[in-house]
């Protein structure tokens, strides 16, 4: 398969994994704690996975899946990074902020990705270089940005009390038009559709952003792991950011990373 055959394929999956989800959305769902009380985990997203395995599988049987809910299976050059429901407090509570995430490597090297919004039908994929939404090239514009960007971002991390990241929170608020909507992958596509300038966050995994960052490098922008990639067995961070963000972005990646003071400094020719 190319790249595109391989994105179509988990398109394909994502809207069988998603109209499954969709069909008791809202209804509400118990949830029961993974690894604390503000990581949580519901029936839905094992069923949802399971569905997306078994489409991958089926077309593209010499492969690795490596899912949040079921971890690693299988072996290849091709390897997709899943999230069957990213976001799940809000998909449990019926807030419809939340998406299927399934992003695509091919020897270790990112190609596309899809996040898929059922509640919405809107569809994000990447492949080739291209951002589309439900099949239609994105153009991002060029004109001059807002003088207050908008980032995205869950910081600070629920559960941390980490008192770095408020002060970092304080800061962005200050300066730009902040937003916490609880879904890595959807921070993610709203950057690279142009709806937000940046997104980041402090506690996420690979199959959290493995397909969002394709998307936003397909728009032009740009992504950094913070401290290091994100990975499957320890949680990182990241920022992202669109194509007119790259030094607002790159400062929010010292920032979050530590590699610069986390106070208020002179920045006037990075931040608005």
């Amino acid at each position: 398969m190319d790249h595109e055959q391989l994105v179509a394929l988990a398109a394909t999956a994502a809207a069988e994994a998603g109209s499954l989800l969709v069909t008791g959305f809202g209804q509400g769902a118990g949830t029961r704690a993974k690894s604390g009380r503000h990581d949580v985990v519901t029936e839905a997203d094992a069923r949802a996975e399971a569905v997306i395995r078994t489409v991958l599988a089926a077309s593209c049987p010499d492969s690795a899946i490596v899912g949040e809910e079921s971890g690693t299976s299988g072996a290849g050059e091709v390897e997709w990074q899943v999230d069957p429901i990213d976001g799940t407090h809000n998909f449990a509570r019926g807030l419809g902020l939340w998406a299927i995430s399934i992003g695509v490597s091919v020897r270790g090297d990112p190609v596309g990705g899809v996040v898929y919004d059922p509640v919405r039908r809107e569809l994000f994929t990447a492949a080739g270089g291209v951002l589309r939404v439900n099949g239609t090239p994105v153009c991002r514009s060029v004109a001059p940005p807002d003088p207050l960007p908008v980032v995205l971002t869950d910081i600070p991390t629920p559960g941390v009390g980490d008192p770095a990241e408020a002060r970092l929170h304080t800061e962005l608020v200050e300066a730009a038009d902040v937003r916490r909507i609880g879904s890595s992958a959807l921070a993610l596509a709203y950057v690279a559709a142009g709806r937000a300038d940046m997104a980041a966050n402090a506690d996420v995994f690979v199959w959290d952003v493995a397909a969002g960052r394709a998307l936003v490098v397909a728009a032009g922008g740009g992504f950094a792991g913070v401290p290091d990639e994100p990975g499957t067995e320890r949680r990182s961070g990241f920022v992202a950011w669109g194509p007119l963000f790259a030094a607002q972005g790159r400062d929010l990646a010292d920032r979050l990373a530590g590699f610069a003071e986390l106070t208020v400094r002179n920045a006037s020719n990075v931040w608005p």
